[in-house]
């Protein structure tokens, strides 16, 4: 009688993204700890993405690693010639709905029904709906309806697609000690470059700010298009700026030391607010005319009233009202990131029960 040897299971995971991105680096990370283990092959598809961003990750050796356009075709010919019910896990983060995204998001649906028709475990990790337009959002919405495991970072995002489905964002995973707050001394700025620079009452709060609370000011750069701004906040701030002069992999462990050693932080990224407040720093949006996107997503771990408008607000009356806030903030991250624990293990016992 012979034997047959039973193929290898698959897990495929997504997890393009540029490594001048700190913050993508965090959610691409959470992802594939999401994946890891899964399976005895792990296909990751990482798109124009360098050697530096698979170290950033933490991409296992062994991984088959499929880059650039060319080899979209040798990913849905392995996960077309899969068997053993394979596992699909896509990127975490922003899923861009704007006019011309149809394409792209046939081909996932087009994915997650193979997976299904293999009797195999989808997975979209928590994810926020960007420029929702047709017919992308009903591709999107009905590639969601098939798949096991789709959760969404904010309320928003769920309704678009028929969803109550809210949880953390993946970032809030990994919480960090950071220092004891008697030894924090300082005030980290890091804005967008893409956006107006905050006008001069905006710098006048700040520093006033500082000096009421006897903290020093500097500008850090966690995504590298931002570099500039950042250099023109220092000087009109007076403040000490910080260059990204390392590998990303160096400047995310500054970054982090930087956050743990911080009171507070203003930003208008969402993840350089996440990895502050996981190192214990009081997150803050103090922008003209923000958008609802942190707002939403801190909401989710039930962190309210942290984003500002300075346009409207009595902006010294709002840093100081946020500064105490630092148990509660730290209350927060080590309820999102249990909560997250909670969520990849029912993940895996998915998958496992779906192979039993």
């Amino acid at each position: 009688m012979i034997r047959r040897t039973a193929k290898p299971t698959r897990t495929f995971v997504s997890l393009t993204g540029p490594a001048g991105n700190i913050g993508d680096a965090l959610i691409r990370r959470g992802t594939l700890e999401w994946a890891k283990g899964t399976s005895d092959e792990l296909i990751a598809y990482v798109g124009e993405a360098p050697d530096v961003w698979l170290k950033q990750l933490g991409v296992p050796d062994g991984t088959r690693v499929l880059r650039g356009k060319k080899s979209v075709a040798k990913w849905l010919w392995l996960l077309a010639t899969s068997r053993r019910r394979p596992v699909l896990v896509l990127e975490a983060g922003e899923v861009p709905l704007h006019k011309g995204n149809g394409l792209r998001e046939l081909v996932f649906l087009a994915e997650t029904l193979i997976v299904r028709l293999k009797r195999g475990v989808v997975v979209r990790p928590p994810r926020g709906i960007r420029g929702a337009t047709q017919p992308s959002l009903w591709f999107h919405s009905l590639a969601a309806k098939a798949t096991q495991v789709a959760l969404w970072r904010d309320a928003v995002s769920a309704r678009l697609v028929g969803s109550t489905t809210v949880v953390p964002d993946i970032g809030f995973a990994d919480v960090r000690d950071g220092r004891p707050w008697a030894e924090r001394h300082e005030l980290l700025v890091s804005l967008r470059g893409a956006r107006p620079l905050p006008n001069a009452e905006w710098v006048a709060a700040v520093k006033t700010f500082a000096a009421e609370q006897r903290l020093t000011i500097r500008t850090v750069v966690q995504v590298r298009e931002d570099e500039e701004r950042s250099r023109e906040l220092a000087d009109a701030l007076g403040a000490t700026f910080e260059p990204w002069e390392a590998d990303a992999v160096t400047q995310e462990a500054t970054l982090c030391d930087r956050y743990d050693a911080a009171k507070l932080v203003i930003s208008d990224r969402m993840h350089v607010l996440v990895l502050a407040a996981l190192g214990g720093a009081v997150p803050v949006e103090l922008v003209p005319n923000p958008t609802a996107k942190i707002t939403q997503a801190f909401a989710a771990v039930g962190l309210h009233g942290i984003t500002g408008d300075a346009t409207k607000a009595d902006m010294l009356a709002f840093l100081a009202a946020q500064i105490g806030r630092a148990d509660e903030v730290r209350e927060r991250m080590v309820a999102a990131a249990a909560r997250l624990a909670d969520i990849e293990s029912s993940v895996r016992d998915t998958i496992r029960q779906a192979r039993a």
